[in-house]
């Protein structure tokens, strides 16, 4: 990349593609409200900061960084507004991660299964974070082919970098998180109490069919969620016989806050061959105080079905206002 474009007083969209950058001595970029780096090779971790620190009216970045990229990441700035954080590798190694410190975030976008900490910094008090979680940062060290008792011990080894990352995320408005980082979530909250997400109205969760029974104790959580969109999905490693069993083995004892008092949408999308979404809906049914609409999407259509909408009318609704939708 020539140099010339290190000092650009009109320049104000910066996309950038497998580009070699040379060392930057000298950066100003007052215009720029706009840029994506994507597999750029920086001479150094300074380079990177340096063109965020110097574009002062910056508002959206797109990173992209290549899986063996092992740098270290820093995001300082007063302006920005969306970002976008990738890096992912199919093998398994660690980078030394990413900090970010930028008060006015509004988006944050995160795929990483390679950095072994995210730390976030100094968001004000009235900020506010949508949060997308796929994947979540590698602080386990593992992907969701793994059993539950390795993600007990990485989250254990990890846990302090959790702490901070989800303590540094608590202001967030909403939030969409994969299974992994549900699972890794939960096991985290046996070590110690995940912080309120007093903020949270929105809340979209990937999770698989055996882990459904963590879900209330979870949602303890998100004492004023509104929105929660749940997608339920089997478990390829275990058979037919021994997902049944997990099922049947559910027993919701506890009802969070936010049945109570807040929730009003729930969209529950489901497989239809296992019994789950019947539990489930019973459940929140039954509990949710002021639920105004609940909508079952089943993976395909069956003969199941009637025999569902003759169940679901003779459960039980903690609100009478609300409506069932089965699609």
């Amino acid at each position: 990349m020539p140099q010339r474009l290190y000092n650009c007083e009109t320049l104000v969209c910066l996309k950038l593609f497998q580009v070699t950058l040379a060392d930057a001595e000298f950066v100003s970029l007052p215009s720029l409200k706009t840029m994506y780096l994507e597999y750029i090779e920086f001479p150094n971790e300074a380079t990177f900061e340096t063109l965020v620190l110097c574009s002062p009216v910056l508002e959206c970045l797109k990173v992209v960084v290549a899986s063996d990229n092992e740098k270290v990441f820093r995001v300082h700035s007063r302006s920005l507004k969306r970002l976008t954080f990738e890096r992912v590798s199919p093998f398994l190694f660690e980078s030394a991660g990413v900090v970010i410190d930028a008060p006015r975030l509004s988006f944050l976008t995160i795929k990483d299964n390679v950095s072994k900490s995210f730390l976030i910094h100094n968001f004000e008090s009235n900020g506010i974070l949508e949060m997308s979680l796929v994947g979540f940062v590698r602080l386990v060290e593992i992907d969701d082919e793994f059993f539950d008792d390795i993600y007990e011990e990485g989250v254990l080894l990890r846990r302090s970098n959790i702490h901070k990352f989800l303590h540094g995320i608590s202001m967030a408005k909403s939030m969409k998180i994969s299974r992994g980082t549900f699972k890794i979530m939960c096991h985290y909250s046996k070590l110690e109490p995940l912080p309120q997400f007093r903020n949270m109205s929105y809340l979209d969760i990937t999770l698989c069919l055996h882990d459904f029974k963590w879900l209330p104790a979870f949602l303890e959580s998100f004492p004023n969620l509104e929105y929660l969109a749940l997608v339920m999905v089997c478990d390829d490693r275990k058979d037919d016989d021994v997902l049944r069993e997990d099922v049947d083995q559910v027993s919701f004892s506890s009802v969070p806050e936010c049945l109570l008092s807040s929730l009003e949408f729930v969209d529950l999308t489901a497989p239809v061959q296992y019994d789950v979404e019947m539990k489930l809906v019973k459940y929140l049914l039954k509990n949710s105080a002021v639920l105004e609409k609940l909508i079952l999407r089943l993976a395909s259509y069956n003969s199941r079905r009637d025999y569902m909408l003759k169940k679901l009318l003779k459960i039980p609704r903690a609100s009478s206002k609300c409506k069932v939708v089965i699609l």
